[in-house]
This record gives structure tokens, C-alpha cells and sequence, in this order.
């Protein structure tokens, strides 16, 4: 299992290898070095990547839109050169299976390396092609969807392909093929399996689908005991569910000024607010009644006791939102953020809010009013949660990798590509979730 990113890109394999593990097999999870505790507090066998996320992400501060998918493809493709021989050194062994994120485009070659099957598994739609709507990796909507995903892909491997086909031809002896770039192809030239770790409640499955592309719902790790500390405990207990502010990686610009802002535009609309600190988090305000710094807490365990989640429509971030059940104010910077922002407004869970470049508190107080106060995006949203919760994300995985060999059929219905009981891709948020 290979995977790269932030949390939200890994925390779903790290999800789908402990299913894999309980369920008797046998996974091998090669990521970021920074991830190894993750991995090991899962009992996860781990092989580190030499690969430096968080230097791509400084070199994302003060980019947005298209702006910040160009820089992201420029920042890995730095970075990224450093990391192939340490990908060899995590494949040697036998294995049967290369299960690997459309991020970092090497699970494919390995594969053909090895003989065996490769799957692409991806927390976002962004890989494989459609006419329902536009990659969402290059932030805005384009007005030839069905094209912008070779788009996309060529720019994601223009800085760093002359190092990527040195690796495979000489590292890994392998020829050119057909197709021998795209992991969307196999070795012997069939659709290779794709897997979105994405709920079909969330995202309808678009029509134009290959039947080898599965929304299989979220890759969530079983809920682990926990025990917040002693002043988050009395912070919560203290009043109203409180509305949680955090912006996960995102490199933010003066994020004292921020902060305060965000502190604010909550006093005006009477809310109670956690916010998110250490890497990249928003500091500089004084702890209160009103406003509570809180630092690393399992979003399964912190969101469901929260009013409403406010953050930047990571993936990672807006799928844990949707499962805990609570409206959302997505405030996007750019990559994926502004389509996941899209959507929860158009299932009716999230009000209009300001992008991550433009906050003030104007723009916020009318959103965290939404969130507070208005009964029926807060019904929508508790629906969407239990929804969301019924599904088996990880066992719907792990069935379509045990078949990645051969043709699917009923590996789950109404996730597989025989499903025709979703919406195309709806617009209102009755669409989808019915009052």
C-alpha cells in the first residue's frame, strides 16, 4: 500500500490496512516517515518514504485556485525524485497486490515490476475522467470536464517524468509499453480497478463511469478509546456543543491575525469555538469561556461533540464532518477544496462561506449563524451522518482488491457499478437527502 500527502491522503490506507490485517491478510503500508507513529499505534507494519510533505506545503502559502494546483505539482515534483529509491527498498519481498494513491503515480510500475495487480485508491475523484464535473484537483471548474483529467495529469508529472522514466527503465528494468504511464492502465492493457474512498451519499456515482471505477463509501478507522484533558473536557461540558475551526495542513498567512478573527466573528454570532492548533494551527488568542486551543484529537471522537466543523474541504476533513453528522462551513483554498465545498452546500449541510484568502469576520458571522441556527441544515446534516455511518467502506475495499484480478459483480450493492439508484450529480440538497 502506497500513499503520500497530508492526513487526509493517509489516514483512509491507514484505515484499509487494519481491516486488511484483522481480516487475517498481510498489508504493508509505505508512506511518509512522518506517519510512522500513526502506523504503529494501528499495529500497521510500516515502510518509511523519504519524501518531505511538509516542505510541499510551505511552498503552497499564498497560492490558490489553480494558482496552488500548479505550485502543488512544481513542490512534489521537487521533492519527489528523493523518494524512488526508498519505494524499491519498501517493495522488496513477495506481495500480491499494489494498492497505491494517484498522488505519487509509481504503484503501477511496481506492479508491472512485481507481476501482479495494481488498484488505485483514492480519497478524491480527481483520476479518473468524467463529464459530471471537472478534476477537482485544479480548484475551479473547467469548461471541458472530461478532458481536464489528462490535463491534470500531465502537468502532475511534467516536473519530474524524465527521473520517473529513468527510475522504471533502469531501476526497475522495465520497457515502455502502451499506456505504461497512465495507472489507469494495466500491464496488459485492461482498466485497472479504481477505488474512491468517497461515500455515495456524498459524491453520486457519475453514469459515465467504467464499471471498474467503485465508490466503495469512507475508509474510517474504528473509534479508539480516548481521553481529552482535563480543560477540553471542562470546555465542552462548560455550555452550548462548541463549533470546531481548523485548516488542517493549509500554510496560513498571519495565523495570529487570523485567529483573532475567527475569535471575533464567534462572539458576534454567540458561538462557543475550538481551534485547532500545532503544525499549521491558529494561535495567538488567550483560552476562555468563548474560545479553547486545542491541540491533536481524533476528529471521530472531537466532531460528533461539536455544533458544526469549519475547515478548508480537505477531503479527510469533510468526509470525518459528514460521517460525524454535523453542518459544515468550508472556507477552500484551492486543489480539491472548493469542489468538496460545492457539494456539502449543494447536500444542504453547509452555508456560503468566504475562501480561506478572503476571511473576515463578515463573512463568517452570517455562516456560524447557519451552523447555530438553522434547524433544517442541521437535520440534513444528522441524516447525511447516519447515512454515511451504515456504510462498510474498508469490507466494500477490501472485496474489490480480492477480485482485482477479474470481472466484479455484487460486491456490494448500490456502491458497484450496476448501481442506478443515484441521483447524476444533484443540485438542491433534497436531491440527495430528503427531509
Amino acid at each position: 500500500m502506497l500513499t503520500v500527502g497530508s492526513q487526509g491522503d493517509v489516514l483512509p490506507f491507514v484505515a484499509l490496512a487494519e481491516r486488511l490485517r484483522r481480516e487475517g491478510h498481510q498489508p504493508l503500508l509505505a508512506a511518509p516517515r512522518l506517519f510512522h507513529r500513526t502506523a504503529e499505534a494501528h499495529h500497521i507494519p510500516f515502510a518509511p518514504l523519504e519524501l518531505d510533505m511538509l516542505r510541499v506545503a510551505d511552498g503552497l502559502e499564498g497560492a490558490f485556485g489553480v494558482r496552488q494546483f500548479l505550485r502543488f505539482a512544481r513542490e512534489l515534483g521537487a521533492v519527489a525524485p528523493e523518494a524512488l529509491e526508498s519505494v524499491v527498498r519498501a517493495a522488496e519481498g513477495d506481495f500480491d497486490v499494489v494498492v497505491h494513491h494517484p498522488m505519487f503515480p509509481l504503484g503501477h510500475h511496481l506492479a508491472d515490476w512485481a507481476g501482479v495487480p495494481s488498484v488505485l485508491a483514492a480519497p478524491l475523484p480527481a483520476y479518473q475522467p468524467t463529464r459530471a464535473f471537472s478534476s477537482p484537483a485544479w480548484g475551479v471548474r473547467l469548461p471541458f470536464p472530461r478532458a481536464s483529467y489528462a490535463a491534470a495529469q500531465r502537468v502532475f508529472l511534467r516536473s519530474w517524468s524524465r527521473e520517473l522514466d529513468h527510475w522504471r527503465h533502469h531501476t526497475l528494468g522495465l520497457r515502455r509499453r502502451s499506456g505504461w504511464r497512465d495507472p489507469l492502465v494495466r500491464p496488459d492493457g485492461e482498466p485497472a480497478t479504481v477505488l474512491h474512498a468517497i461515500s455515495p451519499q456524498v459524491l453520486p456515482r457519475p453514469s459515465d463511469w467504467p464499471g471498474t471505477a467503485h465508490l466503495t463509501g469512507y475508509w474510517r478507522l474504528p473509534e479508539a478509546p480516548f481521553t481529552p484533558g482535563r480543560r477540553l473536557r471542562e470546555f465542552l461540558e462548560a455550555g452550548e456543543p462548541p463549533v470546531y475551526v481548523g485548516f488542517g495542513s493549509m500554510p496560513l498567512h498571519e495565523p495570529q491575525r487570523l485567529a483573532r478573527l475567527i475569535a471575533e466573528a464567534a462572539a458576534e454570532a454567540g458561538a462557543r469555538v475550538l481551534l485547532a492548533g500545532g503544525y499549521r494551527g491558529l494561535r495567538g488568542v488567550v483560552n476562555s469561556d468563548r474560545v479553547h486551543l486545542v491541540r491533536h484529537v481524533p476528529h471521530e471522537w472531537l466532531f460528533p461533540r461539536c455544533a458544526a466543523v469549519a475547515h478548508h474541504g480537505g477531503a479527510g476533513t469533510t468526509g470525518a464532518a459528514a460521517a460525524a453528522g454535523v453542518p459544515q462551513v468550508i472556507c477552500p483554498a484551492g486543489l480539491d477544496q472548493p469542489f468538496w465545498a460545492r457539494r456539502m452546500r449543494s447536500l444542504g449541510v453547509a452555508p456560503a462561506a468566504p475562501k480561506l484568502g478572503e476571511l473576515s469576520v463578515r463573512g463568517l458571522v452570517p455562516a456560524f449563524d447557519a451552523v447555530l441556527n438553522d434547524l433544517q441544515l442541521t437535520y440534513r446534516a444528522e441524516e447525511l451522518g447516519r447515512r454515511v455511518r451504515a456504510e462498510d467502506g474498508t469490507g466494500a475495499a477490501l472485496r474489490l482488491i480480492g477480485a482485482s484480478t477479474g470481472p466484479v459483480r455484487d460486491v456490494l450493492p448500490g456502491m458497484s457499478a450496476g448501481s442506478a439508484d443515484l441521483p447524476e450529480f444533484p443540485e438542491s440538497p433534497e436531491t440527495m437527502v430528503k427531509l
